[in-house]
């Protein structure tokens, strides 16, 4: 009893600390690192950014609680009372992911003993709150509550409906389910159209991840020049996948789409991947590390300086590099 009483307590705390400031404005400081907290998590390195989470969620910013109780998640395995607290936080600021997560958290104690306070919501209850609320956006038109009722009842029209609606990441993914099986066509040959339809309609709904999903399609279905496009699109979008292989086939290592030889844009785009993405060090570094003295060995060293301007007039123009992680993931 006394363990559960400890607990209790962090979690009042913590409640406590994240309802003070639940709704108040970033400093400069704390926004710089929220910025750079979301980078990090959105390049996987969910080591890295929590640090950073941890200083934009202290001061209220909803996004910044939900990732980094994701992030507690994750490495736990199970929501720990720090994750249910943040969780609760970035819920009570309406976000529908972290209510989602609350519902399929098994009961607390209180629960099963019956003797929780009346501002505890159960799992059901907050399952009943996301449920409702999607569906009050969705009647308004928006597609991610749409995704969201989807992805809370399995029902596929839910997914439809958000891509139709233009929510460019429902498109992609019905299109990827699509691809997978799910779903029944009675015409021989729709199934394909309809990946292709709503892959091409997230990619020019400006999706990075449909971008090179619907570039991978038409490098598979021979159309190197559609290929071509839609891959430096999904790089210029940020997206780290298309990144590699523009670079890679910019240096014509090896040449698949016809892009023009050009070993300055290569390495700035190489070095890029390098510095987003910096492995576990020297000994270990990631793709761009891996990449970068292969591009390198190419080049003079006049070249090499160029494209490291390179790199820094790109990035002054362009999103920063993501691997677009899902937002309800595993």
């Amino acid at each position: 009893m006394a363990k559960v009483l400890i607990v209790a307590r962090k979690i009042s705390g913590l409640l406590f600390l994240l309802s003070n400031c639940a709704w108040a404005e970033l400093t400069s400081e704390q926004e710089a690192a929220r910025v750079k907290g979301v980078f990090l998590y959105n390049m996987n390195d969910d080591y890295t950014a929590r640090p950073f989470l941890e200083v934009s969620a202290k001061a209220g910013d909803g996004e910044s609680q939900y990732y980094l109780a994701e992030i507690i998640r994750t490495r736990k395995k199970y929501i720990t009372p720090e994750a249910q607290a943040l969780y609760e936080a970035a819920a009570e600021q309406g976000d529908i992911y972290a209510m989602m997560r609350l519902s399929n958290k098994g009961a607390d104690l209180c629960h099963i003993m019956e003797n929780c306070p009346p501002d505890i919501k159960t799992p059901k209850q907050w399952s009943e709150t996301a449920r409702s609320l999607a569906k009050e956006r969705a009647a308004q038109g928006n597609g991610e509550a749409m995704q969201q009722l989807f992805l809370m009842t399995t029902h596929l029209d839910w997914l439809i409906k958000a891509a139709e609606a233009g929510f460019p990441e429902a498109q992609e993914f019905l299109g990827s389910l699509y691809k997978e099986g799910v779903g029944t066509f009675l015409i021989p040959g729709n199934r394909e159209k309809e990946i292709e339809k709503w892959y091409k309609a997230s990619a020019e709904s400006g999706y990075a991840p449909g971008m090179s999903s619907y570039a991978d399609r038409l490098k598979k279905l021979k159309d190197r020049q559609g290929a071509g496009y839609w891959t430096e699109k999904a790089a210029e979008a940020g997206h780290f996948g298309s990144m590699s292989d523009y670079a890679a086939w910019t240096a014509h290592m090896p040449d698949e789409v016809g892009y023009p030889l050009d070993l300055v844009k290569a390495y700035g785009l190489t070095l890029l991947m390098a510095e987003a993405d910096p492995g576990r060090g020297p000994s270990s570094p990631g793709y761009g590390g891996q990449a970068l003295p292969k591009v390198a060995t190419k080049m003079t060293p006049e070249q090499i300086e160029a494209g490291k301007a390179y790199a820094k007039e790109w990035a002054k123009t362009h999103p920063p590099l993501s691997r677009f992680p899902p937002k309800f993931g595993f």
